[in-house]
Order: structure tokens, then sequence, then C-alpha cells
């Protein structure tokens, strides 16, 4: 209901334009997380390499700004908290001032989004949500069942830019890297993630183990790097004690998604669920076993774009999602795959 007052209210038609006249860009990456980031990294590099008279700006959320700012070198960051209100986006709006083209990808776009495109006023927006009249270019079908990368690609392609180089972009910290070497093994060492967003993405301990069984049973001389989060650090301390400190370790120390990018660096290969680490083990081009749970229409945007990657997908019983859904003989067959 929201959605369709908001386009009655807000919707209006942009005026248009030729997009090779485009001086300042706008990408609303507010809803964005870690690996969505990683995913549409490339866009800025390719963008800058053949349009320098472009200024390009990101509205992101404020723990990712320094990534935007630092490493993926737009020009300048404006930071929007989660759930804004009516009168923040307002002001949002005034502080961005006059822009030639805005890009939001969001597929269906909320009342706030589209009064906030509304504010703007800007000559083009460029989005997924077909249905509104404020999206004058329209990249819903044209790039429906394409990977998230493929969607920004194309952006740079209407924008001008021909055969962009699609290799994402993953931060370095050597420092942090040097720091996290102090605790890391001579053996070669195979980084597991067990844990993504919401329940349906974690493993759970019983998979965790089985993992471990088969890893040792095709490299038994590797080292098992368990990843954590700041919130799963002590469970994934428990689970190395259980499992065995002489096959299982994990970084104590590791705080932060750039400690968890340096990790992913320094292991051999990567185990994970569909999650950021996903992105960043294929940006580092890294052998990777990824886990999903089944959902074309989720794979399809966002699988591993990497030639390294075995994906796998847990059983649907009952109707119900949970990457824990494994079977062993698969699973087994998977990280064979992976080592070969």
């Amino acid at each position: 209901m929201r959605r369709k007052l908001g386009k009655v209210l807000f919707d209006c038609a942009s005026r248009g334009g030729d997009l090779s006249q485009v001086k300042r860009l706008l990408l609303v990456r507010w809803d964005a997380k870690i690996g969505d980031s990683i995913v549409s990294s490339f866009f800025f590099r390719e963008l800058r390499r053949a349009r320098p008279d472009i200024q390009i700006d990101v509205i992101t959320a404020p723990h990712l700004a320094a990534l935007y700012r630092d490493h993926f070198g737009v020009d300048h960051v404006y930071c929007c908290k989660k759930r804004p209100s009516y009168a923040a986006l307002k002001k949002l709006a005034a502080e961005t001032g006059p822009v030639d083209l805005v890009i939001h990808l969001g597929k269906q776009l909320k009342m706030k989004d589209i009064y906030f495109l509304r504010c703007l006023g800007a000559d083009n927006v460029m989005g997924m949500d077909d249905e509104l009249d404020v999206v004058n270019i329209k990249l819903g079908h044209a790039t429906k069942g394409r990977h998230f990368s493929e969607k920004f690609a194309y952006a740079l392609e209407l924008l001008g830019v021909t055969a962009p180089d699609c290799q994402y972009i993953i931060p370095e910290d050597s420092e942090r890297r040097q720091f996290i070497k102090h605790a890391w093994p001579v053996e070669p060492v195979v980084a597991l993630n067990p844990y993504g967003s919401g329940s349906s993405r974690r493993l759970n301990f019983n998979s965790v183990s089985m993992l471990v069984e088969q890893i040792g049973k095709y490299k038994p001389a590797w080292k098992v790097c368990l990843m954590s989060t700041p919130d799963t650090k002590v469970e994934v301390e428990k689970w190395c004690h259980e499992l065995g400190a002489e096959r299982v370790f994990t970084v104590k120390f590791s705080e932060t998604i750039q400690d968890a990018i340096e990790i992913a660096r320094l292991s051999d290969a990567v185990i994970s669920v569909d999650t950021a680490i996903v992105h960043i083990a294929s940006g580092l081009n890294k052998p990777l076993l990824a886990i999903y749970n089944y959902d074309e229409e989720n794979f399809s945007e966002w699988h591993p774009n990497s030639n390294r990657t075995i994906s796998m997908f847990s059983s649907l019983r009952n109707g119900i999602q949970n990457v824990n859904q494994l079977e062993e003989k698969i699973l087994e067959s998977m990280v064979e795959k992976l080592f070969l």
C-alpha cells in the first residue's frame, strides 16, 4: 500500500537527456551490503577510466563509506542511516544538489525511495524498477536473469564504456595481513566460513564437523581456519576445541571485514555459505566451494563470479530452506572437486 501511495504522490516522469553529456552521477547504495558492494566495485574504476569527466558520488551506509571513498575511488560519499525519515531524505537531497544521472538498482523501490528520487529531480534515473515513471532508463527487463555484476556492466555500456573489465576490487591492508600472519600456520589452509545472513544461511556444528572431516580425508596435512564474526567468536572457539586444535583454528583477534578479507587472501582455498566471503574469494580468484540454499533467482543474480568455483545447494525439505540440509555424498564429491 505504501508503494502504491508513493507512486501516486511522488512518481513523476524524469526529463531525460543525453547520457554522453552526463557530468555528475549519483549512485544510491544505502541498502547495499559488503558483498553487494564488492560485486559492483569495478563499475567505478571502469567509468573513471573511460569517462574521467564524470563526477561520481555515492550514497551509502556509514560503515561502508571508507570502502567507497578509499578503495573504490568515488569523488564524494554521502551517508544515510538505516530507515531515514522523510525530513532526513529531503535534507539529503538538498545536500546532494543537482545531479545529471541517478542510478538506483533496487528491484522494487519503496515509497521513501520514490520520494527521494522526486526530491533529487535528476534529469535521468537509471534503475531496475520498470514500473516507475521516474525511472526513464529501465534495466529491469533488459537485464533480467543476469548476474548483478552484468547489470552494472550493462549500465556502463549505456554510459559509453565498451568492454569493461569486471574484475572486482578487493580492499587490501598489508599491515593487518602481517599481523594475522603471526597466528597463521605453515601448513596450507582452507578458510571455512559458516555464517551467512539469517539462520537459514548458517551452518551448525554438525555441518561444520562434516566439512572438516571431508577436508581431512582429501587434504590431511591442511589446516582449517574457522572464520567468525564478533558475535560468533565464542561459539567458533568452542567448535575449534571440540574439533581438535591440531586440525582446526580461528584467528581470535579477527574483528572486521578487512580481517576476513586478509584471512581469505592468506588461505589456499575457501569454503563459504552464501555471503560476502563468496564474492571476496571470487575477486581474489581463490579455489572456492560455495554453499547455497536452493533459490534459482538469487543464484542467477549472486552466484560466485569465478571459474575456480564449485557451487552446491542444500536440499529443499517440506518447502523449508536451510543450508544445513546437505547430502553427505554430494558434499564429499564437491570437496573432492575443490581439491582436484
